[in-house]
């Protein structure tokens, strides 16, 4: 029961760091807010969490997980192939577009926003690549050992990372063609085709 309650404390004070990061911003931040949206005291937080910046950082850790766990939940119906994949940026745009704490970072703490990114890329790649490298896998890059599932991964997450950055109008453009391309990678009506080479017929007496 003790460990329960650890656990349900801990998991309160992130998500009331999230809901004071979107109220406040970072600069303004103080425990006290954190405190107040977390509902428990000053001195319960620095129990779980010895500093600010280490705080911070487990909430990002934690929104990280929520996100990879929210994805698996979209693409369990979905069939695999270029609609899955589709799913799956749909999805982390929406989820960067609709967090509150993300949007409130972006618009009052830049600086922050590409430190952290450059910080938890590594963790973004550990959590999402084993969702993405199986999805492409069998495009014709992969096959025939032009590129890795990997690297393709990495394409993939700057290519998220600048839909959070510099968001388009339309959120449904990125995976439109992202989905497109993926289908020409695939398909074997994409692929060239060697020509037949014709033979000259041959002529009589030679």
């Amino acid at each position: 029961m003790a460990e329960i309650r650890t656990l349900e404390t801990r998991e309160r004070i992130l998500e009331g760091a999230a809901v004071a990061v979107a109220r406040h911003g970072l600069a303004k931040l103080d425990m006290a807010d954190v405190s107040q949206s977390a509902g428990v005291s000053r001195g319960t937080i620095y129990r779980y969490f010895p500093s600010r910046r280490d705080l911070l950082m487990h909430m990002a850790r934690r929104e990280g997980e929520l996100l990879r766990e929210r994805l698996l939940e979209e693409l369990e119906s979905v069939p695999a192939g270029a609609e899955r994949l589709a799913v799956a940026l749909r999805h982390a745009i929406a989820a960067t577009r609709e967090h509150p704490a993300l949007q409130r970072l972006l618009e009052t703490d830049p600086a922050f926003v590409l430190r952290a990114l450059r910080v938890q890329l590594p963790g973004i790649k550990a959590q999402l690549g084993p969702i993405l490298e199986p999805l492409l896998a069998d495009t014709s890059l992969v096959r025939e050992g032009g590129i890795s599932a990997a690297s393709l991964v990495d394409w993939m997450l700057r290519l998220m990372v600048s839909a959070y950055l510099f968001p388009d109008p339309d959120p449904e453009e990125m995976p439109r063609v992202v989905g497109a391309v993926y289908r020409a990678l695939t398909s074997e009506e994409g692929a060239p085709r060697r020509t037949a080479r014709r033979r000259t017929p041959k002529r009589r007496g030679s």
